[in-house]
């Protein structure tokens, strides 16, 4: 090994970026999921258990959700559990909390002393303890001009002498998380404390929105007690829907994308893809080293080694570098993602990402055997063709040895054949698979991709000469040089697809990665647009008088604040309705009806929605799911329910208007055109009175800088009795969360293009070193160092940018059918490429071309003719 330090060096930092690349894919999947649950999850924070407040039932495969709240009896009783150590709450109802004249809705919730039920710092001041105290965020304190140690007063709204309770402030609290940032923060008390605002305020019975449970240490570090608890808990529930953070991300990722795994998936893609890609360099830069040492092995025969003898120090030699390179790699791999998490953590893109890296197993171990394997497999094959030369006529010289497309042989074009084929076969059932599982259809389309890919490289040495050849006879009027460097693409095949092989895998991947990502964030940003269509939704609710509030004069406040593109004040009035289901069963749903003129389509991400509706249609509320076509009857609202509260029996059943279904509006209501809103107004005889312009909603200009728009838009209507909710601040943490992906995708496709630039230029760099004689030969008979230079140079150009062309065209196709493999199951896939990007894969390449040629060249021509004809 020490005598070939230099060629070893080459193969060794294949072998170190590869498994790098394997690493870091991994370790990048464990970023990713990690900062998509603490994104999708951050209100649960890291409890064990969460008791939500609903009861979840599937019938033919359609999810229904009946919302009841979590009772404080069955609260208590979770509690008094040994298994437990605590458990905090979040309260089923906003309350309003005024000062002077400011008055603003907030959530009300309880935080555990335990770091897993602690969602927020305090800036000043601490916890509250007793019924009486109250923690404020600092934003919501520096808008009312309260600090520690006020008093302030808690109301259902309107005027506070009509009710209230009153707390004092014991401290200022901060939300690292992103728990309670799309409500304005929440308002922190003890569970007396609520109970005592729903007494105090006749706000009926208490119940909890969800609850949050912190399991003893002894039994959360054990996941069979934790799972028996778990199962415990969910027996006294009574039906109510008990999960862990787990489940529920993989229910909100389904909700949003259909598909729960679908992060894992992602991840176990690129993973694959780096095990591929690895492979795949680490083999081709090894079996050149091997085989220019050809000679060397030949010698040894020469002086007594036998075969046996030659193939076993091959093979010992790819051991050992093998294994400390890919120790290397690994190393490398770390501090990669570790370097991308410090620099997110220094500009703050986001509190669920982690700031140090987790290592799991499959981060040290995968590549070290891939690594180690692949570059042993890598070396055997070479070996076994030296040990089977001749030792005479290996010793001579093998520069000059033209080859043919027929040294490919029959064999190696059946094989390629059926590696392509069946690849592709492979690739394309795995998308009959996707519905029943994606995993499944994923390592199969990964499978079927690497088949295909690896065909496509065995059968190089009969396809990318001819095509280099063919290309370069265009240029061949551009001199000798020109001429010269087409005359030694065709006439040394297995040479000319070894260089492009090397390129072209790497542009490959950088292609997939570069092309897939477009895709990826263009679909998901359209599938984000549909999923939170409307931004911030501002309620308005009447004031002391009954009477109710006028919306014009604050709606044009708030169309004056920067960051804010429209406002839309939608009409609204309630009204009565039953499902079949509450016909079938005596029950009847009072919901707030909105009306959605062509207006609105200005303050909505995605206005596709409204073209859904039309005459007979309506959309459900965000909350509420009917399947599409559903049917349900409307009706005028009354004050009470009469009989056994069955919707034959209510008044104005009567007049009742059927509707179907069009799809989620994804806003707190029953949303309908402005025609049906005026018919059902008109057939119900609605008052003027009940039909109020109250609700705003709020389109922001900039996603990125939602925060600030959202506290000036909360000092606007500070001293409104309104409610601001929305899911900006919800969609701008799943933003972050791709952001991420995209991000360690960047760190990615950076170790991707050094993969490529290494690759072509240790085959480059090898191949020139092979031809020292053949180049000195050239010199003896009269061509000057600058040809030489030019036909390298021209050589090495000509190769990378046909392997750039083959990678881009493999690239896009091969990111095509994956975006479409992972994403076609949630919404119609937004096939994107950044041309930008793809010039500067061709720049890159070209570039990569011309320095491994050029920086060998200059050694080939400062050595003496006579010295480089010389047999070493």
């Amino acid at each position: 090994m020490r005598q070939n330090v230099g060629r070893l060096i080459a193969a060794a930092i294949a072998i170190v970026i590869g498994t790098a690349f394997i690493a870091a894919t991994f370790m990048g999947g464990q970023v990713f999921v990690k900062s998509a649950e603490g994104a999708m999850t951050a209100q649960y924070g890291q409890s064990d258990v969460v008791v939500l407040g609903y009861k979840e039932t599937t019938v033919d495969g359609y999810k229904s959700v009946e919302y009841s709240g979590v009772p404080v009896d069955l609260i208590e009783k979770i509690d008094a559990l040994p298994e437990v150590a605590e458990t905090s709450i979040s309260s089923q109802g906003w309350f309003s909390l005024v000062k002077g004249s400011s008055q603003e809705y907030l959530p009300f919730i309880t935080q555990g002393e335990s770091a897993g039920l602690n969602f927020f710092t305090y800036s000043e001041g601490k916890a509250p303890s007793a019924a009486d105290e109250i923690s404020l965020p600092v934003k919501f304190a520096e808008r009312f001009g309260v600090a520690v140690g006020d008093d302030i007063a808690v109301t259902n709204g309107g005027d506070a002498t009509q009710g209230k309770v009153s707390f004092k402030i014991t401290g200022l609290t901060e939300d690292p998380k992103g728990a309670y940032t799309s409500y304005g923060g929440a308002a922190v008390t003890t569970l007396e404390g609520i109970q005592s605002i729903y007494s105090a305020l006749d706000s009926g019975e208490m119940f909890a929105e969800h609850v949050l449970v912190a399991a003893e240490p002894s039994v959360a570090g054990d996941a069979v007690r934790l799972g028996a608890l778990q199962d415990e808990i969910t027996q006294l529930a009574g039906g109510l829907k008990v999960s862990s953070i787990e489940q529920i991300t993989q229910d909100q990722l389904e909700a949003l994308t259909g598909e729960a795994n679908i992060i894992m998936s992602a991840v176990l893609a690129f993973a694959g893809i780096a095990l591929l890609v690895a492979a795949l360099v680490i083999s081709n830069t090894f079996q050149v080293l091997v085989a220019q040492r050809a000679r060397t092995l030949a010698l040894l025969r020469c002086v007594g080694a036998n075969t046996k003898q030659i193939k076993r120090s091959v093979l010992v030699e790819a051991l050992i570098l093998g294994f400390l390179a890919s120790v290397a790699g690994v190393i490398l791999g770390i501090l990669l993602v570790q370097a991308i998490l410090w620099v997110v953590s220094a500009v703050g893109l986001s509190a669920s990402i982690p700031s140090v890296v987790s290592i799991p197993a499959t981060a040290i171990w995968v590549p070290l055997v891939a690594g180690t394997l692949v570059t042993l497999l890598a070396s055997f094959v070479p070996a076994r063709v030296a040990t089977r030369v001749a030792p005479l006529a290996a010793l001579r010289p093998i520069e000059g040895v033209a080859e043919t497309r027929g040294t490919a042989g029959k064999v190696r074009t059946v094989i390629a054949a059926l590696l392509v084929l069946g690849g592709a076969g492979l690739l394309a059932f795995s998308f009959t698979l996707r519905e029943d599982s994606l995993d499944i259809a994923v390592g199969l389309g990964i499978l079927g991709g690497a088949a295909s890919f690896v065909g496509l490289i065995i059968s190089a040495v009969l396809w990318v000469p001819a095509v280099v050849s063919g290309v370069g006879k265009l240029f061949s009027k551009m001199g000798a040089p020109a001429q010269l460097a087409a005359a030694n693409i065709a006439r040394n095949p297995r040479r000319t697809a070894s260089t492009a092989t090397a390129l072209f895998i790497g542009v490959t991947l950088v292609s997939l990665l570069s092309i897939g990502a477009s895709t990826a964030r263009s679909t998901l940003d359209r599938e984000l647009d549909e999923t939170f269509p409307i931004d911030l939704v501002a309620q308005f609710y009447q004031g002391a008088d009954g009477k109710a509030v006028d919306t014009n004069q604050t709606a044009q406040k708030v169309r004056a604040i920067d960051g804010v593109e429209y406002v839309y004040a939608a009409r609204q009035t309630y009204v009565n309705f039953a499902s079949q289901d509450g016909i079938d069963h005596n029950y009847v749903e009072t919901e707030t009806l909105v009306e959605l003129s062509e207006d609105a389509r200005n303050a909505m991400r995605d206005a596709s929605v409204l073209d859904q509706l039309g005459e007979g249609k309506f959309l459900h509320p965000a909350y509420n799911s009917f399947k599409k076509d559903t049917p349900i009857w409307m009706f005028k609202n009354s004050d009470e329910i009469v009989g056994n509260g069955g919707p034959e029996e209510q008044p104005g059943w009567a007049d009742r208007v059927e509707l179907k279904s069009a799809g989620n509006g994804g806003i707190n209501g029953i949303a309908v055109t402005s025609e049906v809103f005026e018919e059902l107004v008109n057939t119900f005889g609605i008052d003027d009175s009940q039909v109020r312009s109250s609700t705003l909603f709020i389109k922001v200009s900039d996603l990125k800088n939602a925060g600030d728009t959202v506290d000036e838009i909360r000092d606007v209507l500070g001293s409104e009795n309104v409610s601001l909710e929305g899911s900006v601040m919800q969609r701008l943490e799943f933003q972050k969360a791709i952001d991420i992906m995209l991000l360690i995708l960047v760190g990615l496709l950076g170790v991707a293009v050094l993969i490529a630039l290494i690759g072509v230029a240790n085959t480059l760099s090898l191949s020139i070193i092979e031809r020292r004689r053949e180049n000195a030969t050239l010199r003896a008979v009269g061509m000057s160092k600058r040809q030489l230079r030019t036909s390298l140079a021209f050589e090495g150009m000509l190769i990378a940018g046909i392997g750039a062309l083959v990678g881009v065209a493999l690239g896009a196709l091969y990111a095509w059918a994956g975006t479409q493999l992972l994403l076609s199951g949630m919404t119609d896939v937004a096939f994107s490429a950044r041309w930008t990007d793809i010039a500067m894969i061709f720049a890159v390449a070209l570039g990569a071309g011309l320095l491994a040629s050029v920086i060998p060249a200059r050694g080939a021509v400062k050595t003496s003719p006579v010295e480089a004809l010389s047999v070493d």
